[in-house]
């Protein structure tokens, strides 16, 4: 997919993050707010899987499931919190995500507080086979994206 698609389709996403925000506002549990997301997916004709499973596996043997709020399109990855702030762990959480989809663009998105927040969150390595991950040494004044968050 070329990189002007994905960036109209992260900006079709925050569009209908904000309006479910203004108009439902803070204060909600945070599944209230992912059905108000599939109403505003539907009319901005964004194709989504929701709560998509992924299987986990830790040497050939299954761990557990992850699942993921939105995919959208195949290609963005949408998690959907309501807390007072992001969490280092989110974050991570999100970056396992792509990792474990392949899938290039992750979207944090905070419902919690009275401005919405939102983290793009695109993978700092490349997958350069099934099993290996080419991870990029962290050179002098590296290490840390424009968020202020650390490259794994």
């Amino acid at each position: 997919m070329s990189q002007n698609n994905l960036n109209d389709i992260v900006y079709n996403i925050i569009g209908a993050c904000m309006e479910v925000h203004k108009t439902l506002g803070p204060g909600y549990p945070t599944d209230y707010y992912k059905k108000a997301l599939e109403v505003e997916f539907d009319s901005k004709k964004l194709k989504y899987e929701n709560k998509k499973q992924y299987q986990i596996t830790y040497k050939d043997v299954l761990v557990g499931n992850l699942e993921v709020d939105f995919l959208i399109e195949d290609e963005v990855v949408v998690m959907v919190i309501c807390k007072d702030q992001f969490l280092d762990t989110e974050i991570q959480q999100v970056l396992r995500c792509l990792q474990l989809t392949d899938n290039s663009m992750g979207l944090l998105v905070n419902f919690g507080g009275t401005k919405i927040q939102y983290k793009r969150i695109v993978p700092s390595h490349k997958r350069v086979s099934d099993k290996t991950i080419k991870r990029y040494p962290l050179e002098h004044g590296r290490g840390k994206t424009r968020e202020n968050n650390p490259i794994i």
